[in-house]
Protein backbone atom coordinates (compact mmCIF):
# COMPACT_ATOMS: atom_id res chain seq x y z
CA UNK A 1 0.00 0.00 0.00
CA UNK A 2 1.15 3.50 -0.84
CA UNK A 3 0.85 6.34 1.69
CA UNK A 4 -0.18 9.09 -0.72
CA UNK A 5 -2.63 6.95 -2.69
CA UNK A 6 -4.02 4.69 0.00
CA UNK A 7 -3.77 6.83 3.14
CA UNK A 8 -3.81 10.53 2.27
CA UNK A 9 -6.29 10.00 -0.58
CA UNK A 10 -6.34 13.62 -1.68
CA UNK A 11 -6.86 15.08 1.81
CA UNK A 12 -5.10 18.43 1.41
CA UNK A 13 -4.75 18.89 5.18
CA UNK A 14 -2.41 15.90 5.48
CA UNK A 15 1.22 16.65 4.66
CA UNK A 16 4.29 14.43 4.78
CA UNK A 17 6.92 16.38 6.74
CA UNK A 18 9.76 13.83 6.66
CA UNK A 19 12.11 13.21 3.70
CA UNK A 20 11.17 16.45 1.89
CA UNK A 21 7.55 15.38 1.58
CA UNK A 22 8.19 11.90 0.18
CA UNK A 23 7.59 8.53 1.89
CA UNK A 24 10.62 6.41 2.71
CA UNK A 25 10.56 3.07 0.86
CA UNK A 26 10.90 -0.02 3.05
CA UNK A 27 13.58 -2.42 1.75
CA UNK A 28 12.07 -5.28 -0.21
CA UNK A 29 14.05 -7.83 1.82
CA UNK A 30 12.26 -6.66 4.99
CA UNK A 31 8.76 -7.02 3.59
CA UNK A 32 6.29 -7.68 4.99
CA UNK A 33 7.11 -5.67 8.12
CA UNK A 34 3.51 -5.81 9.38
CA UNK A 35 2.07 -9.19 10.33
CA UNK A 36 -1.46 -8.49 11.58
CA UNK A 37 -2.44 -5.39 9.61
CA UNK A 38 -1.94 -3.70 6.26
CA UNK A 39 -1.41 -0.19 7.59
CA UNK A 40 -0.21 1.15 10.94
CA UNK A 41 -0.98 4.68 12.19
CA UNK A 42 0.80 5.85 15.33
CA UNK A 43 -0.32 8.96 17.25
CA UNK A 44 2.28 10.45 19.64
CA UNK A 45 2.03 12.44 22.89
CA UNK A 46 -1.18 14.47 23.33
CA UNK A 47 -0.99 15.70 26.95
CA UNK A 48 -4.69 16.47 27.30
CA UNK A 49 -5.31 18.45 30.47
CA UNK A 50 -8.33 20.23 31.97
CA UNK A 51 -9.64 22.30 29.06
CA UNK A 52 -10.31 25.51 30.98
CA UNK A 53 -6.79 25.65 32.41
CA UNK A 54 -4.06 27.81 30.85
CA UNK A 55 -1.78 24.82 31.46
CA UNK A 56 -3.62 22.75 28.85
CA UNK A 57 -1.40 22.55 25.75
CA UNK A 58 -3.76 20.34 23.74
CA UNK A 59 -6.92 22.45 23.42
CA UNK A 60 -5.80 24.31 20.29
CA UNK A 61 -5.25 21.00 18.51
CA UNK A 62 -8.50 19.35 19.60
CA UNK A 63 -10.63 20.32 16.59
CA UNK A 64 -8.03 19.16 14.11
CA UNK A 65 -7.65 15.89 16.03
CA UNK A 66 -11.37 15.27 15.54
CA UNK A 67 -10.97 15.89 11.80
CA UNK A 68 -8.03 13.50 11.70
CA UNK A 69 -9.95 10.80 13.58
CA UNK A 70 -12.85 11.20 11.15
CA UNK A 71 -10.37 10.63 8.31
CA UNK A 72 -9.11 7.48 10.05
CA UNK A 73 -12.64 6.24 10.69
CA UNK A 74 -13.63 6.56 7.01
CA UNK A 75 -10.37 4.95 5.93
CA UNK A 76 -10.81 2.07 8.36
CA UNK A 77 -14.30 1.36 7.01
CA UNK A 78 -13.10 1.51 3.40
CA UNK A 79 -10.22 -0.83 4.12
CA UNK A 80 -12.46 -3.33 5.88
CA UNK A 81 -14.65 -3.48 2.76
CA UNK A 82 -11.49 -4.49 0.87
CA UNK A 83 -10.63 -7.07 3.54
CA UNK A 84 -7.73 -4.94 4.75
CA UNK A 85 -6.82 -3.92 8.29
CA UNK A 86 -5.86 -0.53 9.73
CA UNK A 87 -4.37 -0.63 13.20
CA UNK A 88 -3.98 2.50 15.35
CA UNK A 89 -1.67 3.13 18.32
CA UNK A 90 -1.44 6.03 20.76
CA UNK A 91 2.13 6.24 22.08
CA UNK A 92 1.42 7.39 25.64
CA UNK A 93 1.13 10.73 27.46
CA UNK A 94 -2.48 10.72 26.35
CA UNK A 95 -3.22 12.83 29.43
CA UNK A 96 -1.20 15.38 31.39
CA UNK A 97 -1.34 14.08 34.95
CA UNK A 98 1.60 16.01 36.35
CA UNK A 99 -0.63 19.01 37.02
CA UNK A 100 -3.21 19.49 39.81
CA UNK A 101 -6.66 17.93 39.60
CA UNK A 102 -9.95 19.40 40.73
CA UNK A 103 -10.06 17.27 43.86
CA UNK A 104 -6.58 15.75 44.01
CA UNK A 105 -2.86 16.42 43.62
CA UNK A 106 -2.91 15.09 40.06
CA UNK A 107 -5.66 15.49 37.48
CA UNK A 108 -7.50 12.23 36.89
CA UNK A 109 -8.26 10.80 33.48
CA UNK A 110 -11.99 11.25 34.07
CA UNK A 111 -11.58 14.92 35.09
CA UNK A 112 -9.59 15.65 31.96
CA UNK A 113 -11.81 13.69 29.62
CA UNK A 114 -15.00 15.30 30.94
CA UNK A 115 -13.57 18.85 31.04
CA UNK A 116 -14.76 19.45 27.46
CA UNK A 117 -17.11 17.65 25.08
CA UNK A 118 -14.44 17.44 22.38
CA UNK A 119 -12.09 15.60 24.74
CA UNK A 120 -14.72 13.01 25.55
CA UNK A 121 -15.52 12.68 21.85
CA UNK A 122 -11.84 12.17 20.98
CA UNK A 123 -11.42 9.35 23.51
CA UNK A 124 -14.71 7.75 22.44
CA UNK A 125 -13.66 7.82 18.78
CA UNK A 126 -10.26 6.33 19.57
CA UNK A 127 -11.88 3.59 21.61
CA UNK A 128 -14.43 3.00 18.86
CA UNK A 129 -11.62 2.33 16.37
CA UNK A 130 -10.02 -0.08 18.85
CA UNK A 131 -6.95 2.07 19.33
CA UNK A 132 -4.10 0.39 21.20
CA UNK A 133 -2.89 2.57 24.06
CA UNK A 134 0.59 2.61 25.58
CA UNK A 135 1.42 4.57 28.72
CA UNK A 136 3.93 7.39 29.03
CA UNK A 137 5.68 9.05 31.94
CA UNK A 138 2.87 11.62 32.33
CA UNK A 139 0.13 8.98 32.51
CA UNK A 140 0.13 8.47 36.27
CA UNK A 141 -3.05 6.39 36.40
CA UNK A 142 -2.97 4.65 33.06
CA UNK A 143 -0.05 2.36 33.77
CA UNK A 144 -2.36 0.64 36.27
CA UNK A 145 -5.35 0.43 33.87
CA UNK A 146 -6.11 -2.81 32.00
CA UNK A 147 -5.40 -2.39 28.31
CA UNK A 148 -2.57 0.13 28.67
CA UNK A 149 0.77 -1.44 27.84
CA UNK A 150 4.39 -0.42 28.16
CA UNK A 151 5.29 -1.48 24.61
CA UNK A 152 4.02 -3.44 21.61
CA UNK A 153 5.42 -5.40 18.69
CA UNK A 154 3.59 -5.23 15.36
CA UNK A 155 5.40 -7.66 13.09
CA UNK A 156 8.89 -6.17 12.73
CA UNK A 157 7.87 -2.80 14.23
CA UNK A 158 8.62 -2.18 17.92
CA UNK A 159 6.54 0.58 19.55
CA UNK A 160 7.24 2.25 22.90
CA UNK A 161 6.65 5.65 24.50
CA UNK A 162 10.38 6.31 24.65
CA UNK A 163 11.26 7.30 28.23
CA UNK A 164 13.56 4.34 28.91
CA UNK A 165 16.79 5.90 27.56
CA UNK A 166 16.47 9.09 29.62
CA UNK A 167 19.64 9.90 31.53
CA UNK A 168 17.56 10.76 34.65
CA UNK A 169 15.72 7.45 34.51
CA UNK A 170 14.49 7.52 38.08
CA UNK A 171 12.76 10.84 37.42
CA UNK A 172 11.05 10.10 34.13
CA UNK A 173 10.77 6.33 33.91
CA UNK A 174 7.67 4.94 35.69
CA UNK A 175 9.27 1.50 35.80
CA UNK A 176 12.29 2.70 37.79
CA UNK A 177 12.40 1.94 41.54
CA UNK A 178 12.68 5.56 42.75
CA UNK A 179 10.00 6.94 40.45
CA UNK A 180 7.30 7.38 43.09
CA UNK A 181 9.73 9.33 45.31
CA UNK A 182 10.90 11.45 42.39
CA UNK A 183 7.31 12.39 41.52
CA UNK A 184 6.69 13.64 45.06
CA UNK A 185 9.77 15.86 44.71
CA UNK A 186 8.60 17.00 41.27
CA UNK A 187 5.17 17.97 42.59
CA UNK A 188 6.72 19.87 45.48
CA UNK A 189 9.03 21.81 43.16
CA UNK A 190 6.09 22.51 40.86
CA UNK A 191 4.03 23.99 43.68
CA UNK A 192 6.95 26.18 44.82
CA UNK A 193 7.48 27.35 41.25
CA UNK A 194 3.79 28.23 40.86
CA UNK A 195 3.81 30.11 44.18
CA UNK A 196 6.74 32.34 43.27
CA UNK A 197 5.46 32.87 39.73
CA UNK A 198 2.17 34.09 41.21
CA UNK A 199 4.04 36.55 43.44
CA UNK A 200 6.07 37.87 40.49
CA UNK A 201 2.88 38.44 38.50
CA UNK A 202 1.31 40.27 41.44
CA UNK A 203 4.39 42.47 41.74
CA UNK A 204 4.26 43.19 37.98
CA UNK A 205 7.77 41.78 37.56
CA UNK A 206 6.53 39.37 34.89
CA UNK A 207 3.33 39.26 32.84
CA UNK A 208 0.88 36.43 33.13
CA UNK A 209 0.81 34.38 29.95
CA UNK A 210 -2.56 32.69 29.60
CA UNK A 211 -1.23 30.34 26.93
CA UNK A 212 2.09 29.21 28.34
CA UNK A 213 2.84 26.27 30.58
CA UNK A 214 6.14 25.35 32.18
CA UNK A 215 8.30 26.67 29.36
CA UNK A 216 6.35 24.73 26.73
CA UNK A 217 4.60 26.39 23.81
CA UNK A 218 0.87 26.42 24.40
CA UNK A 219 -0.12 25.34 20.93
CA UNK A 220 -2.04 28.48 20.08
CA UNK A 221 0.15 28.78 16.97
CA UNK A 222 0.60 25.72 14.71
CA UNK A 223 4.05 24.15 14.33
CA UNK A 224 4.88 22.09 11.24
CA UNK A 225 8.69 22.15 11.18
CA UNK A 226 10.89 19.06 10.87
CA UNK A 227 14.12 19.34 12.91
CA UNK A 228 17.42 18.77 11.15
CA UNK A 229 19.40 15.62 11.87
CA UNK A 230 22.08 17.72 13.56
CA UNK A 231 19.58 19.40 15.89
CA UNK A 232 17.87 16.13 16.79
CA UNK A 233 21.09 14.31 17.56
CA UNK A 234 22.35 17.21 19.64
CA UNK A 235 19.42 16.99 22.06
CA UNK A 236 18.03 13.48 21.63
CA UNK A 237 20.99 11.50 20.30
CA UNK A 238 20.82 9.36 23.44
CA UNK A 239 17.40 8.07 22.31
CA UNK A 240 18.72 7.13 18.88
CA UNK A 241 21.80 5.45 20.36
CA UNK A 242 19.80 3.53 22.97
CA UNK A 243 17.30 2.04 20.54
CA UNK A 244 19.96 1.41 17.88
CA UNK A 245 21.89 -0.71 20.37
CA UNK A 246 18.70 -2.38 21.53
CA UNK A 247 17.77 -3.41 17.98
CA UNK A 248 21.31 -4.62 17.41
CA UNK A 249 21.97 -6.58 20.59
CA UNK A 250 18.68 -7.45 22.29
CA UNK A 251 17.79 -11.07 21.43
CA UNK A 252 14.12 -10.36 22.23
CA UNK A 253 14.04 -7.92 19.32
CA UNK A 254 16.23 -9.72 16.81
CA UNK A 255 13.40 -9.59 14.24
CA UNK A 256 12.74 -5.89 14.83
CA UNK A 257 13.55 -3.71 11.85
CA UNK A 258 11.80 -0.49 12.88
CA UNK A 259 11.47 1.21 16.28
CA UNK A 260 8.90 3.97 16.84
CA UNK A 261 8.88 6.21 19.93
CA UNK A 262 7.35 9.48 21.11
CA UNK A 263 8.26 11.32 24.32
CA UNK A 264 10.60 14.00 22.89
CA UNK A 265 8.00 15.93 20.85
CA UNK A 266 10.54 16.17 17.99
CA UNK A 267 9.75 14.27 14.77
CA UNK A 268 12.69 12.46 13.23
CA UNK A 269 13.52 9.46 11.03
CA UNK A 270 16.87 7.75 10.62
CA UNK A 271 16.87 5.05 7.93
CA UNK A 272 20.55 4.17 8.31
CA UNK A 273 20.62 2.77 11.84
CA UNK A 274 23.18 0.00 12.36
CA UNK A 275 24.53 0.51 8.83
CA UNK A 276 21.09 0.32 7.25
CA UNK A 277 19.90 -2.76 9.13
CA UNK A 278 17.28 -0.80 11.10
CA UNK A 279 15.11 2.32 11.05
CA UNK A 280 14.45 4.63 14.01
CA UNK A 281 11.37 6.88 14.09
CA UNK A 282 10.51 9.59 16.61
CA UNK A 283 6.83 10.33 15.99
CA UNK A 284 6.86 13.94 17.24
CA UNK A 285 3.78 15.12 19.17
CA UNK A 286 0.15 16.21 18.97
CA UNK A 287 0.44 19.06 21.48
CA UNK A 288 2.08 22.48 21.83
CA UNK A 289 1.10 23.36 18.27
CA UNK A 290 2.23 20.11 16.67
CA UNK A 291 -0.10 17.62 14.97
CA UNK A 292 2.26 14.81 13.96
CA UNK A 293 1.69 11.12 13.38
CA UNK A 294 3.40 8.15 11.72
CA UNK A 295 2.08 5.98 8.89
CA UNK A 296 3.66 2.61 8.07
CA UNK A 297 2.63 0.15 5.38
CA UNK A 298 4.51 -2.90 4.15
CA UNK A 299 6.03 -0.75 1.40
CA UNK A 300 6.50 2.76 2.85
CA UNK A 301 6.72 4.87 5.99
CA UNK A 302 6.48 8.58 6.77
CA UNK A 303 5.92 11.18 9.47
CA UNK A 304 2.93 13.33 8.58
CA UNK A 305 1.06 16.24 10.09
CA UNK A 306 -2.57 17.32 9.88
CA UNK A 307 -2.68 21.05 9.18
CA UNK A 308 -5.20 23.34 10.84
Amino acid sequence: MKIKKDFIKGNKKIKIISNDGKPFPIPATWQPVLSKCDMLVIIPDMHMYIYSSHLDNFKFGADVMLKFLNHLSRLKEEMELEDQTLRIYQLGDLYEQRFPGLQSANATAIEIRMSHSSYDQIVNMMNGMRTHFLYGNHDFELRHFPGFRFAALEGKVYIEHGFTPDSWKDFSNPNAPLWEVSQFLFMTIREINEFFAHLLVKASVIEKDEHYAWGVQSGKDPVYDYPSEKDYKKTYGHCLDYFAERMSKNPEHKETKITVIGHTHHPYINTNVNSGKNIFIDAGAWTSGRSDFVVITNEELAICCYER
